[in-house]
C-alpha cells in the first residue's frame, strides 16, 4: 500500500524531459515500490511509474520555481528529471525529524559573473556555497513556504539578467530562517564532465572558484608508528597537493 503524506515529485515538460524523467521514476520504483510518485507536467503522462499527474503551464525553463511549492504532499523528495536511483532513499526523510529542508552543495561556490549581475549575491562569503536544486527534501511548513516564495521574488527580479535557478536559490537560503541541513555528496553525484566544466569556466567565476582552503590529512602516514619525517611546511603542502582527494 503506497504512503501518500511523502512522497517523490518531478516538474516536467516536454516529450525529451518527460522520456527522462520516466527513467528517473522507474529507478525510485525499483528501490522503493510503494514510494508514491506525483509529476506536475504540462501535458498528461499516463506510466506504470507514475502514480499521479497534475498538468501545468510551463512559461520558461524552470518551472520548478513556480510550481515546487504546490508539492502534495506533507514531506517530499524533489528531483529533476536528469536523477537516477541506485539505492533506497527513503531514509532522506528521516532527516525532516529535525530539519525542515535538505539538499546537497553544488560545484558552484560563488561566481564571479553572477556577482557582478546579483548584488544580493555577491555580499554573501564564498564560505555559503551554492546548492543544487535538482536533488533536495523539505517538509511541508511556514519557513519552507516563505523560502520558496523568497525564492521566486529573487528568481523574477533578475530573470532578464539571469534566467536560471542556482544563484538566486543561494540568496533565498541566505536570507531564509530555515533549519536546514547539507546532505553528503552520495546523493547528488554529478559527471566528470560538470566537474570539467566549472573548470573550464573559472575565468568567469573567478580564480578563487574551487581553490583548496584546508588539507585535512597525515603528511607523513606513518605519524601512528612513531615516525613524522616532514621537514618543512612546503613538503607537507607538496604531499597534501598530490593526495587529496577530488571531489
Amino acid at each position: 500500500m503506497k504512503e501518500t503524506n511523502r512522497g517523490v515529485l518531478y516538474i516536467v515538460f516536454g516529450d525529451n524531459f518527460i522520456k527522462e524523467m520516466l527513467i528517473s521514476a522507474e529507478s525510485v520504483k525499483k528501490h522503493n515500490p510503494n514510494l508514491h510518485i506525483t509529476a506536475f507536467a504540462d501535458r498528461k503522462i499516463k506510466s506504470e511509474f507514475i502514480d499521479e499527474c497534475v498538468q501545468i503551464n510551463v512559461n520558461h525553463l524552470r518551472p520548478k520555481v513556480d510550481y515546487v511549492h504546490l508539492s502534495p504532499y506533507d514531506e517530499t523528495i524533489f528531483l529533476d528529471t536528469d536523477t537516477v536511483v541506485d539505492r533506497d532513499i527513503t531514509e532522506m526523510f528521516q532527516i525532516l525529524e529535525k530539519y525542515d529542508f535538505a539538499i546537497c552543495h553544488d560545484l558552484a561556490r560563488k561566481r564571479k559573473n553572477v556577482s557582478n549581475i546579483i548584488p544580493e549575491y555577491a555580499q554573501i562569503p564564498y564560505s555559503f556555497s551554492e546548492v543544487n536544486p535538482g536533488v533536495m527534501v523539505f517538509k511541508k511548513c511556514q519557513a519552507v513556504d516563505d523560502f520558496f516564495e523568497t525564492w521566486r521574488e529573487y528568481f523574477y527580479k533578475y530573470f532578464k539578467g539571469w534566467p536560471y535557478e542556482q544563484p538566486t536559490f543561494r540568496v533565498a537560503l541566505w536570507k531564509s530562517k530555515l533549519n536546514f541541513y547539507i546532505l553528503p555528496v552520495e546523493y547528488n553525484i554529478r559527471s566528470k564532465g560538470n566537474r570539467d566544466k566549472q573548470r573550464k569556466f573559472n575565468h568567469q567565476f573567478g580564480e578563487e572558484h574551487l581553490a583548496a582552503r584546508i588539507y585535512h590529512m597525515h603528511a607523513d602516514t606513518r605519524i601512528n608508528q612513531g615516525k613524522y619525517e616532514v621537514k618543512s611546511l612546503d613538503q607537507a603542502l607538496e604531499y597534501c597537493k598530490k593526495n587529496f582527494m577530488d571531489y
